[in-house]
């Protein structure tokens, strides 16, 4: 993400996709969030449909996980959404990010 942050977000996507592939990140937390960053990646890139994609996977990755980290991917990916209203799909895992974000909140104070 530090080349992704420098303006080099070809080079952050490759580095997110050998992360997964190389270490098959089988810690859901890391995986989740390596997932939501490649998606930004995606987004800035120009690829809607490859960061959707994306981002549909690390949703599915992230139910259930109680994570400061996995809570500010969620809001930050909802945020970046906003701007895709009228795409269905985005509206689908914004609502879907919102119910589990509202879920693990809930967890958190039990």
């Amino acid at each position: 993400m530090i080349l992704s942050r420098f303006g080099d977000v070809d080079a952050a996507e490759g580095h997110l996709r050998l992360a997964l592939d190389i270490h098959d990140l089988d810690r859901r937390r890391i995986r989740a969030i390596v997932l939501a960053d490649l998606g930004g990646a995606r987004l800035r890139q120009g690829d809607v449909d490859g960061a959707l994609a994306t981002w549909h996977d690390f949703l599915d990755c992230a139910d259930g996980i109680r994570s400061v980290k996995v809570q500010a991917a969620l809001q930050d990916m909802r945020v970046r959404l906003r701007r895709y209203t009228g795409v269905p799909e985005a509206q689908e895992l914004r609502e879907q990010a919102a119910r589990i974000s509202n879920e693990s909140r809930c967890q958190l104070c039990q």
